[in-house]
């Protein structure tokens, strides 16, 4: 399926779940949402490439735009940006902010990378260490070591956190 049929095709799922296709009226009103939602997101020159000719953001591009086409109220986005260069991921933190606006949606991501929590975020909760608690051995997780709601947080904030979860490490000369 080409770019612009797989956005096409998460509507259809969400429309009819059993078969995933739109026929008539509802095919073609999702044609021009899914190739609105392709240009918002900067695909509108790729609407009949495959998958699997895009670069890495194009295709982080995509499957935001199958998430949208849905309007969800939430989108949760896992380590979206981790394997992108650093200009491509600048590109995507915009991008990601400027669909937050536009769509008036909660976006609620993880990332192991404080800086990109700190740009995009308006709460941050940082975890840390594997929780063990006695009374529930075969629960897992971690524990909340900050919960901080953001805006414009000061520079100083961001170095106390990074220091404490990463502390510096002296080199060693010969």
């Amino acid at each position: 399926m080409t770019v612009l049929e797989n956005v096409i095709a998460a509507k259809g799922f969400q429309k009819s779940s059993i078969t995933g296709y739109l026929f008539g009226k509802e095919k073609k009103t999702a044609k021009q949402e899914a190739t609105e939602m392709l240009e918002q997101v900067g695909l509108s020159h790729a609407l009949n490439r495959y998958p699997d000719e895009l670069s890495g953001g194009m295709k982080q591009r995509l499957a935001i735009a199958q998430a949208l086409i849905c309007k969800p109220r939430i989108l949760l986005l896992d380590e979206p940006f981790g394997a992108l260069d650093p200009g491509i991921r600048a590109d995507m933190h915009a991008l990601v902010l400027d669909l937050w606006r536009k769509h008036k949606l909660t976006v609620f991501m993880v990332t192991h990378d404080l800086k990109e929590g700190f740009y995009l975020g308006s709460r941050l909760w940082v975890f840390d260490k594997i929780r063990h608690d006695e009374q529930a051995p075969n629960a897992y997780g971690a524990s909340i070591t900050y919960d901080l709601p953001l805006g414009h947080s000061p520079k100083e904030l961001y170095e106390e956190i990074d220091n404490q979860l990463r502390p510096v490490t002296p080199m060693m000369t010969a």
